[in-house]
């Protein structure tokens, strides 16, 4: 398989925070992408929106569907002819998935099942899933490298482990599907989801509200800009040598969330106000990927830094303020119906699996 075959590839939650800086990536380099997309209400689905029209403007191919909709899916490989698939779809959140485990399990180990079942139909020649840092829990030794113990402290990093195993059964029957582990830690920068740390600390410190800090801010992590990730994605996608692989991919840094306040008060010019609340228990201490094994089987080198994304965030920050009256001006008080036009592979999506 060499690195022309992999031309017309399909990313699944392609409209999300990763998904569009992934999707962009391709489409840079020359390659067809389908973004295939639920639109869920985890958070705004305004916001993915945005992100979908733009990337059906730089030439995506958006495909409203759902990955619990294995029929649906795998028509639209086949009808695409897609020759690689990034599933990057998932029931995010820690937290989340501490009330709603059954939904973080359903959606990621059904969905991923789905995807490589479809996948494989489709003949598809390689598939890249996501994992997480999650599956790892609590550190053993730092930095992590891909053989550190798996013990998840919270559902959503079990679901991901389960993921992984799947991942791994189906390279055990099916050597025919290639497939790449991806595991990614703390992903910032612009368009970052609403619930994720670099979002909620600039949001608040624009509008001068008060920031809670879980922990005593001491606690570490690998911070690693979308952009970073958008580049490892790609090589996993194309490079013969990443083939039945598993890669942790980070910055290879480790930055405290107090260091990361002081970098978002100098960007936004703001005097924080903080509130230190204890830690949950779902969340893990530190992580600190080891990124020896990506650096040599992929050639990954990440370039951008934390203090970029927390630039990066900021300025995507005041573009768009996230505000009601913004979301309005672009696209009337209503999205009931999306507002351009896609072009579904399915036409009638009322069957569609919809997520609640």
């Amino acid at each position: 398989m060499g690195l022309s075959r992999m031309t017309n590839v399909l990313i699944t939650g392609g409209a999300g925070f990763i998904g569009y800086h992934l999707s962009k990536y391709f489409l840079q380099e020359g390659k067809e992408v389908v973004v295939y997309d639920n639109f869920a209400d985890y958070y705004d689905p305004v916001i993915k929106w945005m992100n979908a029209k733009e990337l059906e403007e730089l030439g995506a191919k958006v495909v409203i569907g759902d990955i619990l909709d294995k029929k649906n899916l795998a028509n639209t490989m086949i009808q695409e002819g897609v020759n690689a698939v990034i599933h990057l779809a998932a029931q995010a959140g820690v937290r989340y998935s501490t009330i709603n485990p059954d939904k973080s399990f359903r959606v990621n180990v059904e969905g991923t099942s789905n995807v490589l079942s479809a996948a494989r139909k489709s003949k598809a020649s390689r598939v890249v899933v996501t994992s997480s840092s999650s599956v790892f829990g609590s550190t053993e030794y730092l930095p992590m490298d891909e053989e550190h113990p798996k013990n998840p402290v919270s559902y959503y990093g079990a679901s991901k482990l389960c993921t992984e195993h799947t991942v791994n059964v189906t390279r055990h029957l099916y050597p025919e599907t290639e497939t790449v582990l991806i595991r990614p830690y703390t992903v910032v920068g612009a368009r970052q989801r609403p619930d994720m740390a670099i979002n909620i600390f600039v949001s608040k410190a624009m509008q001068k509200e008060t920031i809670t800090v879980f922990g005593d801010g001491n606690q570490t992590r690998d911070w690693t800009h979308v952009e970073n990730m958008a580049q490892a994605f790609y090589f996993a996608t194309m490079k013969d040598k990443a083939k039945n692989q598993d890669f942790n991919i980070g910055a290879g840094t480790r930055i405290s969330v107090n260091e990361v306040l002081n970098m978002v008060s100098e960007v936004t010019n703001r005097k924080l106000h903080l509130e230190y609340k204890d830690m949950d228990k779902a969340d893990v201490r530190d992580t600190f990927a080891n990124i020896n094994k990506a650096k040599q089987i992929l050639g990954y080198r990440p370039k951008k830094t934390l203090f970029d994304a927390v630039e990066d965030f900021t300025e995507y920050w005041l573009k768009n303020n996230f505000g009601k009256e913004a979301i309005n001006e672009a696209f009337g008080p209503s999205i009931q119906n999306p507002p351009y036009t896609f072009m579904p592979i399915k036409k009638d999506t009322t069957k569609r699996t919809v997520l609640i």
